[in-house]
């Protein structure tokens, strides 16, 4: 594999240096969707004719819904995806589930960079961007793309597209105000198109009070993209976003919390301390700083005809953590938990510890796609990443008033403790590199004009290299595991007449294990990768002001992977065994008269365990038949729309069905039915100076239900049984009802 290693170097450094190598913006979309046709139902719903289920939200109906919400807050009325928010800022936490996975299942790319995190998978808000910059988000299912940069994907990817720039000078202002104290400031410029060039940069601020509790919410975010095309199918695409955020977290609560205490439940709001000396649960300490950046350089050599080479190296950076939930930390001379450290030097002291991670993440997608003839199409590529991550655990002052010294823990803070060596104590100290590929080789075939096949395999390799450099609690290890898969894929299409389509698709995914396995005293290093077998029946009907789409989808997991903890309150890999999920997704649109329109989604899981597992302390739970938690079986989803040129308005309605927080299935959450409104008037201009206006109105939650959205920590059981203790889950908390108004002007 060393040669392969270095191949993925040398591509990275070439494609680098290539003076005038081009790229095309198409390429930046990873799985591009074939659209024709006008967008229905407010811009909800496209007209595709790939092999696999996909859905699309396009930028009309992004600019409809209620401002400030991210990007995946944006498909929540998408079929198969049950999306929850901690709040409608769009910068506190985002969970979601699509056909019975979970977000950390599911592949998430930003103009084909992965941006689930490199160790464990993980969404967070701050990674996506403005909902502003762009032009669509699309979903795909169930199915991956062969060419997907991903390692944690079991099936499935989320794609967000970034908008092209003006062939005009030109410029956007928004501004959003909301409930509690909700405050979005957007402005982008736009250069317009000179000699082939075009550009745009853009700033936003965002700020917001918690809705429950104490705390304040802060972004700020710089976005720029630039283009150039010379006419000839060569062009270059270079796209960077940077994020700075300082967040207050929010606190879940089991079902006895919400039922006894009530919704507005949360951290203490004055400083509270326990019999340990340790300051319980204060909103102070619970924050979540956070930094990243992206940089993506896409381009396209059109080579000959029927011959294109498609480069595209990318970068992230990350830089930040999190303190949720818990208690500040005691350290002292007399700790039972010294470690490598000389705590000699320590009084009694009340610390900060937030769990701190920096990232550093390069890779390369290269693709080369070859069309034969008439009949066949040829796609070969080659996918490298080398993630790099270091987890710390700082152990910070606080101050009289119950502020953090510093809440920003990156390492060799000077706030932070020292043992008597000069040794900054760390509760845990990991770096881990990741090095991931992936060849891959797929035919498209033209059979017939109705007929059409797609056939494909890849191979993905990686590799996890830990080292344990010491903690509180560990002593220094390295440790490594090595995982890999032939993944085929196949897809075949038939086109019945003009209005419909049938499809079936079928591919094999590779889930790769989370980089804690790598230290955790319950976790073998041997762990399996999570397989699984997902497979598509599909049909489309599709005329001019009506679109129709049903899909029957079955998934087969073996080695299905659920994080736990153990009795000191370490993550460890539990393996469940066989787990399958089935179902069924519909999705409806279309435009009534008068200017009305509608949109319907609904979507049937039934995700079943197909084993006992065996818990921490050997005993068996009888989990074989028994639901896999935090999976409603249905959603469903219905929109009202209007618009007539000048007035537009939507009300929308989802309903969740009940599901459960463990996974004996004994404790269970009941169903909600939620409503939202949004509605906006196209404001009269000159076209001299302001080319357009709007504002836009709108209502979430309109009659401010209470329920708890979806499931943060799953338990094995909620219920004793032989020999196991009863453990509680905890949930997230729905919003109460809030309100949203914006104003915005293009130039």
């Amino acid at each position: 594999m060393k040669s392969f290693k270095r191949s993925g170097i040398y591509l990275v450094v070439m494609s680098a240096l290539l003076p005038g190598a081009l790229m095309a913006q198409e390429g930046t979309d990873v799985g591009t969707i074939s659209v024709q046709g006008q967008p229905l139902g407010g811009g909800m719903m496209v007209q595709e004719d790939s092999a696999k289920a996909r859905s699309t939200v396009t930028r009309e109906a992004l600019d409809k819904m209620p401002a400030a919400g991210n990007a995946i807050d944006k498909l929540k009325y998408t079929p198969g995806l049950n999306i929850n928010s901690n709040d409608a800022s769009g910068l506190s936490g985002v969970d979601y589930t699509m056909r019975g996975m979970t977000s950390d299942q599911i592949g998430l790319s930003m103009d084909g960079i992965p941006i689930n995190d490199s160790g464990n998978y993980a969404v967070y808000p701050n990674l996506l961007g403005d909902a502003e910059n762009l032009q669509e988000i699309f979903v795909t299912q169930g199915s991956s793309e062969v060419d997907g940069p991903h390692i944690g994907s079991s099936g499935g990817n989320i794609g967000l597209v970034t908008r092209r720039p003006a062939k005009d000078f030109g410029g956007f202002v928004k501004q959003t105000l909301g409930s509690n104290n909700l405050s979005k400031t957007f402005a982008r410029l736009e250069t317009g198109e000179y000699n082939g060039f075009s550009n745009w940069i853009s700033y936003s601020h965002t700020e917001a009070k918690k809705w429950r509790g104490e705390g304040r919410e802060y972004s700020d975010k710089f976005e720029m993209n630039s283009l150039y095309e010379d006419g000839n199918g060569n062009s270059s695409n270079l796209v960077m976003k940077y994020n700075r955020q300082e967040n207050a977290n929010y606190n879940t609560l089991s079902k006895a919390q919400f039922e006894q205490d009530g919704r507005y439940t949360d951290y203490a709001t004055t400083p509270e301390y326990n019999s340990k000396g340790q300051l319980n649960k204060y909103y102070k300490i619970d924050r979540n700083p956070f930094e990243n950046f992206t940089l993506s350089f896409t381009q396209k050599l059109q080579l000959r005809d029927n011959l294109s080479l498609t480069l595209q190296p990318y970068y992230y950076w990350g830089n930040g953590g999190s303190f949720t939930g818990q208690t500040a930390s005691v350290l002292s001379s007399t700790s039972d938990r010294a470690g490598q450290y000389d705590l000699s030097n320590l009084g009694s002291n009340t610390y900060y510890r937030p769990s701190w991670t920096q990232t550093w993440r390069p890779g390369i997608t290269t693709k080369l796609k070859w069309d034969i003839n008439e009949q066949h199409s040829l796609d070969v590529g080659y996918w490298y990443e080398r993630a790099r991550q270091l987890q710390t655990q700082p152990f910070i002052s606080i101050n009289g008033d119950g502020n953090p010294a510093q809440i920003w823990g990156k390492p060799g803070g000077s706030d932070q403790v020292q043992d008597a060596n000069g040794n900054t104590v760390q509760g845990r100290n990991q770096y881990t590199v990741t090095p991931a590929q992936k060849v891959w080789l797929q035919d498209t075939w033209f059979f017939s004009p109705e007929w059409t096949f797609v056939g494909g395999l890849a191979y993905q390799y990686v590799e996890r290299k830990g080292e344990n450099r010491g903690s509180l609690y560990n002593v220094p290890e390295n440790r490594k595991a090595t995982y890999h898969e032939l993944l085929p894929n196949f897809s075949a299409s038939y086109r019945l007449n003009q209005e419909n389509q049938l499809f079936y698709n079928l591919t094999r995914n590779m889930r790769t294990p989370p980089n804690y396995v790598l230290y955790n005293v319950g976790d073998s290093i041997n762990t399996k990768p999570e397989l699984s077998w997902n497979h598509e029946l599909g049909w489309r009907f599709q005329q001019e002001d009506m679109l129709l789409s049903a899909t029957l989808f079955y998934l087969r997991y073996s080695d299905r992977q659920i994080s736990t903890t153990n009795a000191d309150g370490d993550y460890e890999m539990m393996n469940i065994g066989n787990v399958e999920n089935k179902g069924l997704e519909l999705e409806w649109s279309g435009q009534l008269p008068h200017n009305f329109n509608y949109y319907a989604s609904y979507t049937y899981t039934q995700a079943k365990q197909q084993n006992n597992i065996v818990s921490n302390g050997g005993h068996e739970l009888p989990t074989s038949g028994k639901d896999v938690p935090n999976v409603p079986r249905n959603l469903l989803n219905l929109t009202l729309g209007y618009d007539d040129g000048l007035y537009y308005g939507s009300v929308s309605s989802k309903y969740v069905s009940s599901f459960y927080g463990d996974l004996t299935n004994d404790e269970k959450i009941g169903g909600r039915t939620v409503v939202d409104l949004a509605a906006g008037v196209y404001l009269p201009v000159d076209k001299k100076i302001v080319k357009s206006a709007a504002l836009r109105f709108g209502v979430s939650n309109l009659f401010d239900k209470e329920y708890l959205t979806s499931v943060r920590s799953t338990t094995f059981n909620a219920a004793a049984y032989n020999g196991v203790k009863a453990s509680t889950p905890y949930y997230n908390v729905g919003e109460e009802r809030t309100f949203s108004v914006s104003l915005e002007a293009t130039f």
